[in-house]
């Protein structure tokens, strides 16, 4: 006997058009969840596949430096 009451409370607790609601916004929060999760992979793939320099900025200056005070000190005694 309470077992009836208390299907006949939670169905009149909820009723059909908001647990229907709750169904549809789960199912798209899913959806959307599983398309975060793919542009995710994407952005790892694409930063995998970009090309790296191979010589970095900080390293032509530090060659441009060593060129020029070569230069330097061969100017200096010639």
């Amino acid at each position: 006997m309470e077992e009836s009451s208390l299907q006949k409370m939670e169905s009149e607790r909820y009723p059909s058009a908001v647990s229907e609601e709750v169904r549809t916004l789960t199912t798209k929060v899913r959806a959307l969840e599983d398309e975060i999760s793919e542009l995710k992979k994407d952005i790892h793939a694409i930063d995998f596949l970009q090309k790296k320099p191979v010589i970095s900025g900080d390293t032509i200056a530090v060659g441009g430096f060593w060129i020029v005070a070569a230069l330097a000190v061969i100017g200096i005694f010639f």
